[in-house]
């Protein structure tokens, strides 16, 4: 009986053990870091495990937290295929590998629905079926041409850049920057198979690349967040369903916002060629406030070091709109992604140019980010950070 009872009493003081990040990294690892709050509020980041993956180029990772499973996928930018890869997470942050496959090259990202996993891979779609235990077997392949985009070094082909799950659960949102789409497919919840619909179109040449759901507490309807890349531009669309998954969903268009302060410029390239900031992009979990990252902006260019930006944005409660609130430092170059943990208190940023993880906090009811309360360098290029919490 006590062996039972003690786990139980472990996990009902929190506040006395560390919370653990992990970090992908082009580097071909995954690092574990712990996070740790004294009684004093003040905070220890420190690095704790280094996996070498053996795989090329680790772009993202999906934490199952109910069977604490870990998936990576690997970019594979300068081999011939990719990987997807999953792990047994542990309390004290080692990984150990559970199973790996062979998938096609550019993973950029994956999503889990229960026993369902799905993985967007540059110009296709793969989806998986999972267990438990974190095994799994390849289901469907979706493959997709298109012809050139107008901006040619940024869409020479389709680039599918996020796997989202709407928040019925129902649809599976695929933001294509490279042909300036987002791909929507029905989910069978009786055979997790996957049926294509009608597209969103967005704005050519914007390079749409992730989007984030956030519900809209007066009308009870949904709203869907679009960041674009190229644009460097958030659209808000307000979202309706049709009877039965056949219908698919309906996107009316809100408002168009800059991913940078109002009247700022996107910067140009070292090349000349055209392209934009805008990265990565959540809802906060109280859904009031929306956070955007922007990489090679350079918009605190004062700081040491100098540092790219986060984007805060008020949601407007009664239709969904937009107002800009303030630029924050991402505390480096290249805020390619971050991840707010569960209490929304906290706020981890993976700058990738930078080699660097830090995490600052944030204000649960304002969204504001504060002081930075933890960084580890020497990461190589982060790419992805998931709490595990």
């Amino acid at each position: 009986m006590l062996s039972q009872v003690v786990p139980i009493l472990i996990g009902l003081v929190p506040l006395a053990a560390a919370v653990n990040l992990y970090v992908s990294s082009y580097a071909g690892t995954i690092t574990t870091l712990s996070l740790l709050k004294d009684p004093d509020l003040n905070y220890t980041l420190t690095q704790t495990h280094s996996l070498e993956t053996n795989t090329n180029a680790p772009s993202w990772l999906t934490l199952n937290h109910q069977n604490n499973v870990l998936y990576m996928i690997d970019e594979a930018v300068s081999a011939r295929n990719g990987t997807l890869v999953s792990y047994k997470t542990s309390y004290a942050g080692a990984l150990t590998e559970i199973q790996r496959l062979e998938a096609l090259q550019g993973d950029i990202s994956a999503e889990l629905l229960i026993n369902n996993l799905f993985n967007s891979i540059s110009s296709s779609l793969q989806t998986y079926n999972v267990t438990q235990s974190g095994h799994f077997n390849l289901l469907q392949t979706f493959t997709y041409t298109a012809a050139p985009g107008p901006v040619p070094n940024r869409q020479d082909a389709p680039h599918l850049h996020e796997a989202i799950l709407d928040p019925t659960q129902q649809y599976l949102l695929i933001p294509d920057l490279g042909a300036d789409l987002v791909r929507i497919l029905a989910i069978d919840s009786q055979t997790n198979t996957l049926t294509e619909l009608s597209p969103l179109h967005t704005a050519s040449g914007s390079g749409p690349r992730h989007g984030a759901f956030s519900l809209d507490p007066i009308s009870g309807s949904y709203i869907f967040y679009l960041d674009a890349e190229i644009s460097s531009t958030v659209t808000a669309y307000r979202v309706s369903y049709s009877n039965g998954t056949a219908g698919g969903l309906t996107f009316n268009e809100i408002g168009v916002y800059s991913s940078l302060a109002p009247g700022q410029a996107i910067p140009p390239t070292t090349t000349g060629e055209s392209t934009g900031v805008a990265a990565e992009i959540a809802v906060g979990p109280d859904g009031s406030t929306l956070l955007v990252s922007n990489r090679r902006d350079l918009s605190f260019n004062n700081t040491s070091p100098p540092s790219d930006s986060l984007a805060l944005f008020d949601i407007n409660a009664a239709d969904g709109t937009l107002t800009f609130q303030s630029l924050y430092p991402a505390g480096g170059s290249y805020a390619r992604q971050f991840a707010i943990n569960r209490a929304g208190d906290l706020v981890a940023v993976g700058l990738q140019q930078s080699g660097i993880l830090a995490v600052f906090e944030r204000d649960c009811a304002t969204g504001v980010i504060g002081r930075e309360v933890g960084r580890v360098e020497g990461l190589g290029q982060v790419t992805c950070a998931v709490w595990d919490e």
